[in-house]
């Protein structure tokens, strides 16, 4: 199953907000992010993520009457993801989660199809039901890898490609330098801008821009991180069907 953001599916496919610290009623001291280069600069982001407890996370990637939508939940250990796919006038949607070391995953019959590769009768007969993928599946790390932070952080922080730096500014109130990473094959391209934190730790802000599979039109890609260190409460899902037992069913 794909539970990861569609950027980092599609730049896979190639090779896919709490406050700063800083001096009570004075401004927050510069993390000489700012100086590095566009390859550094998106390193420090991904170390300073790994050292944070939990974020959040939104993403939209848009094409014409199509795209997905994730908000996720991203802890130490235990994570949760929405997403939803909007194709036309129709929506379908799934919930991943992880805890206690399991991966689950639940959605409606157009969700599941559209995100797992399920059949529409297994689709049908399992939509609504959550389902267990212990850690020891091959498909464990495709949905739980975005949800605990260390790996989330190499999934959603690090991008790949050729890495500019661009100019500082502020972003969603916080001042950031951006960081452009571009890559082209002939199957695929991709234009990003993530913003990094110049102040405290070096944290991602954002990322927007554009991503492309040729023979298809460009998805436009908005993405944000906040809410560092927030306190999560998951609870395992009891009753959940073993994946095995779904994979039974297609035969």
């Amino acid at each position: 199953m794909r539970a990861r953001p569609l950027f980092v599916t599609l730049t896979a496919a190639m090779a896919f907000a709490a406050g700063c610290g800083g001096s009570p009623g004075g401004p927050a001291a510069s993390n000489g992010v700012q100086m590095k280069s566009g390859a550094q600069i998106i390193a420090a982001a991904v170390t300073a993520t790994k050292r944070e407890s939990s974020f959040h996370f939104e993403e939209s990637a848009t094409s014409g009457s199509s795209g997905v939508s994730v908000v996720a939940d991203v802890g130490a250990a235990a994570g949760e993801q929405h997403i939803t796919i909007h194709q036309g006038s129709e929506v379908g949607k799934v919930t991943v989660m992880l805890a206690g070391g399991t991966a689950y995953f639940e959605g409606d019959a157009s969700g599941l199809e559209g995100l797992t590769g399920m059949s529409a009768k297994v689709a049908d007969e399992v939509a609504g039901k959550w389902i267990s993928v212990p850690s020891t599946s091959s498909s464990f790390a495709g949905l739980a890898g975005s949800l605990a932070v260390k790996s989330a952080a190499s999934q959603l922080v690090q991008l790949t490609g050729t890495l500019t730096k661009g100019r500082t500014t502020t972003k969603l109130g916080h001042p950031a330098v951006a960081v452009k990473a571009t890559e082209s094959t002939k199957t695929a391209s991709l234009a990003l801008t993530m913003y990094v934190r110049t102040t405290g730790a070096a944290l991602p802000i954002s990322v927007e821009g554009t991503t492309q599979e040729s023979g298809s039109a460009a998805h436009v890609i908005s993405a944000s991180f906040s809410d560092w260190g927030e306190v999560l409460h998951l609870t395992a899902p009891t009753g959940a069907l073993p994946i095995a037992s779904v994979q039974a069913l297609a035969g």
